[in-house]
């Protein structure tokens, strides 16, 4: 399996505009800091941790947000960087001492969300 990133569809919304809550279940005013909020809201909801981070926030978060708001250089480089590592068997650093704990942390949710992709994909078919 192999991931798409290069495209990611836009609504094209400006901020600010009404869209309706999924957690708060109405119509709200969403600016950029209540849509960061939205996040919080949405990721407090899954208490038994029944789905990924990556899962609750995409099935959610549609609703009210466009994703590309969520997308930008610094993500598609972390996601080139990623799968370059995962393709080609590249080490990210040259030991465990030099990592960066951030960007460890950074990959570690990628592969998350890249290996439950992969089971529900298994699952499905």
């Amino acid at each position: 399996m192999w991931m798409n990133y290069h495209s990611v569809e836009t609504r094209n919304l400006v901020f600010p505009y009404r869209a309706k809550s999924p957690t708060l279940k109405k119509s709200i005013l969403y600016t950029k800091e209540e849509v960061w909020n939205e996040v919080y809201r949405v990721l407090a909801e899954d208490h038994n941790g029944k789905f990924t981070p990556g899962q609750q926030l995409y099935y959610n978060m549609l609703h009210c947000a466009d994703s590309a708001f969520f997308y930008d250089l610094n993500v598609i480089t972390l996601l080139e960087e990623y799968l370059l590592h995962k393709r080609f068997n590249v080490p990210l650093y040259e030991s465990l001492d030099n990592a960066l704990c951030e960007r460890m942390s950074l990959f570690t949710a990628i592969d998350e969300e890249y290996l439950a992709i992969q089971r529900l994909e298994k699952d499905g078919s």
